[in-house]
């Protein structure tokens, strides 16, 4: 489907304005597809309006607190895509209540309206006897979801980098302006990958059948073609930007130690200096952030994922001491 009309299929998109919901909505919408953003402030979603045609992109106010007001719009809908998620617990947002129980409620409505694909965005990690509570929530939301609309489809991506993360971003700006670099789980491995190709994995499995493999048809795992330690990415990172800096991996004991800190400058701050550390991240990067053999992933759908030498200068280039010009 390369032209967009009004008999064009619609999709719903929770969370389309977020960083990875604003890719899915520009392919989409590229492919002809009638979209929804659901969002809780549709004057701040205006930019995604040039990734379509007139009237191809509308933008719904609404949020899980009021989904039983969106009935007939997804009614109306072939297909629902999840992509709302938190990094860090606030005092309204918890992690079971957005990963688990609202997604539960999404998904039953979906399947109650008739709709024909489930697409939710989960993480690597995800896994309802984890200590951690975020990898928990996800967990328990992923089987909810398939208890409630058996033909849904997870997307488990590991780091997700692309010019609007906040992981190569922020460590870059950290890197700006002090001499240490400090991290947790140096050892820990990741397998980051770039935001568009998950979009662009979405749009295939939005216009194929499911698939016939033999491995789970439910649960997709997502990586890059670089596996590489936490410790071994800041080095990358450093080199792209042209600084040196002075790596230290802290013990997770004294990364513990260090959370109320944190969080208390954090808070002094007004949320400018960012929550680092958290005793839920630091059980995470107990962990590896890999994709596993059990379940389809992009080779699966004839997806090459690029690498992050290939994406990560054109995004950080403006770390660098002279900023752009420093290739000059």
């Amino acid at each position: 489907m390369n032209n967009y009309s009004f008999k064009s299929p619609v999709i719903t998109i929770f969370g389309g304005t977020g960083f990875l919901g604003r890719y899915i909505v520009n392919r989409l919408a590229k492919s002809g597809y009638i979209i929804n953003v659901i969002t809780r402030f549709p004057n701040e979603a205006i930019f995604l309006k040039t990734s379509g045609n007139v009237g191809q992109i509308s933008f719904v106010k609404g949020s899980f607190s009021n989904l039983s007001k969106l009935t007939s719009l997804l009614s109306s809908s072939e297909i629902v895509i999840n992509c709302v998620g938190i990094l860090n617990e606030k005092k309204n947002n918890k992690f079971r209540q957005i990963h688990s129980d609202a997604p539960e409620k999404l998904a039953i409505l979906a399947k109650d309206t008739g709709v024909k694909k489930f697409i939710h965005i989960s993480s690597i990690g995800a896994d309802q006897k984890s200590d951690s509570n975020y990898a928990k929530s996800k967990g328990i939301g992923e089987t909810k979801i398939i208890n409630a609309f058996p033909d849904a489809i997870i997307l488990r991506p590991s780091i997700v980098f692309g010019s609007e993360d906040q992981f190569f971003n922020l460590f870059s700006q950290i890197s700006c302006i002090s001499p240490i670099l400090p991290i947790v789980g140096g050892d820990t491995k990741f397998q980051p990958v770039y935001v568009d190709d998950i979009a662009k994995l979405v749009e295939k499995i939005i216009k194929i059948e499911k698939s016939t493999s033999e491995k789970n048809n439910s649960i997709y795992e997502l990586g890059g073609p670089d596996i590489m330690s936490f410790h071994s990415l800041m080095l990358k990172m450093l080199t792209f930007i042209y600084r040196k800096r002075l790596i230290v991996n802290l013990p997770f004991w004294f990364a513990r130690l260090m959370c109320p800190v944190v969080f208390i400058l954090h808070k002094l701050s007004l949320n400018k200096i960012p929550l680092l550390i958290t005793e839920d991240s630091i059980k995470q990067l107990k962990n590896d952030n890999i994709v596993s053999k059990k379940f389809l992933g992009f080779e699966d759908f004839g997806i090459k994922p690029k690498s992050m030498d290939l994406i990560l200068p054109s995004y950080l280039k403006h770390y660098r001491p002279r900023g752009n010009f420093s290739d000059l």
